[in-house]
C-alpha cells in the first residue's frame, strides 16, 4: 500500500481497469482515480474460431463436457480449486488447462497443454469448448474471461475481485471464491442451460462495452 501511495501520488491521474480496482486504491487514499476498462479483439476472440473437433483430436467420449482455463499457472489463479472441482465432478466432465511448459496429464479428466502464443490459436481452442472457467479470487480486471466472451462462450467465475464486473447469471454462472465444492456445483448448473444463447449473450455484451474502439475512444 505504501509502495503505490508513493507512485501514484505523483501522477495527475491514474487509470484503472476495474471498479474493484478504482474502489482499492480509494481505501488507500488514492482518490484521482477514473476507470478505463481494457478491450478486446472482437475479431480474433470470436464465434467463428469454433473449428476444432476436440473431442477427436484429444480422444474424449462424445458427450463430455469441455472446459476450459487459459493463462498463467500461479498461485493467485487457484488452479488447485479447478482441480478439486473436477475430481468431484468426474469423467464426465474434462478440462483443458492451457498455459504451461509442455502438454501433460494432470488426472483423468485434466489435460494441461501447452502455452499459445499466438491469439488466433487461442481463440480457436476457447471457442471450441463448451465455457471457460476461473477460480482466481483477486483479478483486478480478467482479460481471459472478456476474451472467451468475445468466443461466444459462456463463464462460470469466483464471485470475487472483478470478474463479477463482467459475468452474471445472463453470461454464465458465479461460485464462492475458494470453494471447489460450490465451484462444481456452478460448473454443473451451468449444463442445466442453454449455452449457445448464454454464449450469444456473453458475446453480445462484449460488442457493447469491451472492444478496442470502445476502450480507444477519447
Amino acid at each position: 500500500g505504501r509502495y503505490l501511495r508513493l507512485a501514484y501520488e505523483r501522477c495527475d491521474l491514474v487509470l484503472t481497469p476495474s471498479r474493484e480496482m478504482c474502489d482499492y486504491l480509494g481505501d488507500l487514499g488514492i482518490k484521482h482515480t477514473a476507470l478505463q476498462p481494457l478491450g478486446v479483439d472482437a475479431e480474433v476472440f470470436s464465434p467463428a474460431r469454433r473449428t476444432l473437433d476436440l473431442r477427436r483430436e484429444l480422444r474424449l467420449p462424445e458427450d463430455c463436457r469441455l472446459l476450459v482455463y487459459a493463462g498463467r499457472f500461479s498461485g493467485e489463479k487457484n488452479i488447485h480449486v479447478l482441480q478439486a472441482a473436477m475430481q468431484q465432478l468426474g469423467a464426465r466432465y474434462q478440462l483443458l488447462l492451457i498455459g504451461a511448459a509442455a502438454q501433460s496429464q494432470l488426472a483423468a479428466n485434466i489435460t494441461v497443454l501447452p502455452y499459445r502464443r499466438n491469439g488466433v490459436e487461442l481463440a480457436t481452442w476457447i471457442a471450441s469448448c463448451d465455457a471457460l472457467v476461473h477460480a482466481g479470487s483477486s483479478e483486478t480486471f480478467g482479460l481471459i474471461v472478456l476474451e472467451a466472451m468475445a468466443c461466444g462462450r459462456p463463464v462460470v467465475a469466483t464471485r470475487a475481485g472483478a470478474l463479477p464486473e463482467h459475468v452474471d447469471e445472463t453470461v454464465g454462472m458465479l461460485a464462492a471464491p475458494n470453494n471447489a465444492t460450490d465451484m462444481a456445483a456452478a460448473i454443473s448448473a451451468l449444463y442445466d442451460r442453454d449455452l449457445e444463447a448464454l454464449g450469444a449473450a456473453a458475446r453480445n455484451r462484449v460488442l457493447q462495452r469491451y472492444t478496442w474502439s470502445h476502450a480507444l475512444q477519447i
